[in-house]
């Protein structure tokens, strides 16, 4: 018996664990389990959270393999992307962006990384699969990928970096200490080809241009790369093979902002400072009227009144009714 309480009381619990759907179309699902990542030191920095792998099979034996994985925000979910993504493959429409190499499509969405393998299911049950996933997060893309330099990029190189596990496999140059993540810092790396070969390029974004500026001091004393301030951000070459190369690609590293003008809107009638006195005229003009007519109405029906129902409280009183002073006539002090 306390084995069924307990089991009832954990079933919300087991429902609300699947993060798949029970169908993809004409896949039905036939078997699921709880996966971990094999990185798991690299995925906690991401903010792994849970994942689930699931075997779908359609009717002509046709069968694909998912893997959903929920992190704790949209930032986790993209350096998982980033970090798992084929070197080569094609840009596919599904969720925030997806790639696929062969039978193996990656796809980012939310605070999650679905990856397929196998068949290939419709576009439509792709994209009912994403909105099925529970508690999606959708924010902003890093700041830092808008101030990557294009030109010399190697496709699908970049890595985003949110610890010292992730820097240490990319860029061992740069102590952790001198990358001072204990302020929430993040860092985006690529990799270049230039003509004196290929290039490592970190760049780590700090809080404000204040911590910005004490830890390039830090970096400056590095002999293991070239550094350059821009603003908040710090732009790292690690062992560059050539020490002008190494220039010419920090120096493309700047610090733009797009300022978004409100629209001037048309001007209105009373932003002419005379048709708004104009119109204040008027509208006296027309209350000084309502209030002559009511007063007319007012008056009109009370002399009929008293004259066809002298006893309705409509009727106008005699003057003997009404009470005087008569402030004449007292006497003098």
């Amino acid at each position: 018996m306390k084995k069924l309480i307990a089991f009832v009381l954990l079933l919300p619990m087991i429902a609300a664990a699947e993060l798949l759907p029970e169908a993809l179309g004409e896949f039905e699902r036939k078997a699921m389990e709880a996966s971990r990542p094999a990185e798991a030191d690299l995925y906690r920095e991401f903010g792994f959270e849970q994942s689930e792998t699931a075997r779908y099979v359609a009717p002509d034996g046709s069968a694909v393999q998912i893997t959903a994985s929920r992190f704790a925000d949209d930032t986790g979910a993209f350096s998982a992307f980033q970090w798992t993504q084929p070197e080569r493959g094609e840009v596919v429409p599904f969720g925030e962006r997806a790639v696929k190499d062969g039978d193996r499509t990656l796809i980012h969405f939310g605070n999650y990384l679905v990856e397929m393998r196998g068949a290939q299911p419709l576009d439509d049950n792709v994209e009912l699969m994403l909105t099925y996933l529970p508690r999606v997060r959708m924010t902003p893309d890093p700041p830092l990928v808008e101030h990557v330099p294009d030109d010399g990029l190697i496709a699908h190189s970049q890595r985003h970096v949110l610890g010292p596990v992730g820097l240490q496999k990319l860029a061992p140059e740069v102590p952790p200490s001198v990358a001072a993540f204990r302020f929430g810092t993040e860092a985006q790396f690529a990799r270049y080809q230039t003509p004196a070969g290929e290039l490592r390029l970190i760049l780590f974004g700090y809080p404000s241009p204040q911590i910005a500026r004490g830890q390039i001091e830090e970096f400056n004393k590095l002999d293991s790369g070239v550094a350059k301030r821009v603003r908040s951000m710090i732009a790292f070459v690690a062992s560059p093979a050539s020490p002008d190369e190494a220039e010419r690609l920090l120096a493309k590293v700047q610090y733009s902002v797009e300022v978004t003008m409100t629209p001037q809107e048309r001007p209105g009638r009373h932003d002419n400072l005379g048709n708004l006195v104009l119109d204040i005229v008027l509208l006296c003009v027309v209350l000084a009227s309502l209030m002559i007519v009511g007063g007319l109405l007012v008056a009109g029906a009370r002399i009929m009144a008293g004259r066809y129902a002298p006893s309705s409280i409509f009727a106008t009183h005699d003057e003997s009714d009404m009470t005087r002073l008569d402030i004449d006539n007292l006497p003098k002090l």
